[in-house]
């Protein structure tokens, strides 16, 4: 005869179905978020407070685990009780509304009838959370930071379909990525295959210039246009200063220093002295540079200066385009790219 399974096998085996049943639901919605995260939802305009995409995978694995914990609570309470039945329906009932948001938001890649469901998910929620408090408070409380997330996935889910309604549909949305090019200017990646643009031709094309200081007897090329929309040449193209003194550098301050912030810098075993100085004046951050880098016992300063409109001039949508191009823009690689063509010393 079959021995009977303890109670406290019972409860073992509730807790793994339980935990399983909550996984398998992120999983069957990771189906349509690996098709659409790399591409379509990378492309897209998203609020300054979206989070990195790797943030969501572990956040949502530990909350299915809750999640799952949770039901375990309130089904070891005996499903012959009406009340138990009543919050593991309203509970299974959400999971399948968890599925169907996935599926909207990334499979059909429609922001607009995610937002309405997730609207319908988050009360699931918290129904299911006072059926589960009427059986098991520790169950209920298990799901308040899965409503709170909820809650902040929602607002989320607005801003962005009100940052990108009224756009056109596009079937590819490639990352915001930039690659630095010989000449100092930037391009991202467009396409069906998402590659990067091809680089302009390093010659005298109008991209790249070249300067020359015949009192010095050097010249060094620069990019006549750094091809941003939010950022601006003040004094360019750079000036350069020789002393004769070895490389040094020591790093302190601040930006906002009068003095500004000293830092080392290395780039491909480059080295770099930078002092940047910065004031805000106009809706706009003036920026001084001043990179210094060694030439044998001598040592070269390039000197310029930048101003970056501030973001929060602009309304939502073009506030998240200029922030973007403010993380991409790289005027380290550029000013290397200078440095690198330097002649005469």
């Amino acid at each position: 005869m079959a021995k009977k399974l303890s109670a406290k096998s019972k409860d073992v085996i509730r807790l793994i179905v339980s935990v399983l049943a909550c996984e398998v639901i992120g999983i069957v919605g990771s189906v349509f978020t690996a098709s659409s995260v790399s591409s379509w939802y990378a492309g897209i305009v998203k609020p300054a407070f979206n989070p990195p995409s790797w943030v969501f995978a572990p956040v949502w694995t530990a909350l299915f685990f809750i999640m799952g914990v949770a039901a375990f609570l309130v089904w070891k309470k005996g499903l012959r009780k009406k009340a138990v039945r009543a919050a593991l329906i309203v509970f299974g009932i959400h999971l399948i509304l968890n599925l169907a948001w996935s599926a909207l938001f990334f499979g059909l890649r429609s922001p607009a009838l995610a937002f309405a469901e997730i609207v319908v998910l988050w009360i699931s929620i918290l129904a299911s959370g006072i059926l589960f408090y009427r059986v098991s408070k520790p169950a209920a409380w298990l799901l308040l930071p899965y409503l709170l997330w909820v809650g902040f996935a929602g607002y989320l889910n607005f801003s962005i379909w009100t940052l990108n309604s009224g756009q056109p549909a596009k079937d590819i949305g490639c990352t915001l990525e930039a690659r630095i090019c010989p000449d100092g200017s930037s391009v991202g990646r467009s396409g069906p295959d998402c590659k990067f643009e091809e680089c302009p031709e390093s010659k005298d094309t109008g991209i790249w210039r070249t300067y020359t200081d015949e009192s010095l007897g050097i010249s060094f090329g620069y990019p006549e246009d750094l091809l941003t929309d939010y950022i601006h040449e003040v004094d360019w193209p750079p000036r350069i200063i020789l002393i004769d003194e070895p490389f040094s550098c020591s790093p302190a301050g601040y930006e906002t220093d009068r003095a500004g912030a000293t830092s080392m810098l290395s780039i491909d075993g480059r080295r770099y002295c930078v002092t940047k100085v910065s004031e805000g004046a106009a809706g706009s951050v003036y920026t001084q540079y001043a990179y210094a880098v060694p030439r044998g016992e001598k040592t070269a300063i390039f000197t310029f200066s930048l101003r970056a409109v501030q973001c929060g001039n602009y309304d939502s949508r073009e506030r998240t385009i200029c922030e973007n191009e403010g993380r991409i823009f790289d005027i380290n690689g550029i000013v290397d790219r200078i440095a690198v063509s330097l002649k005469g010393i």
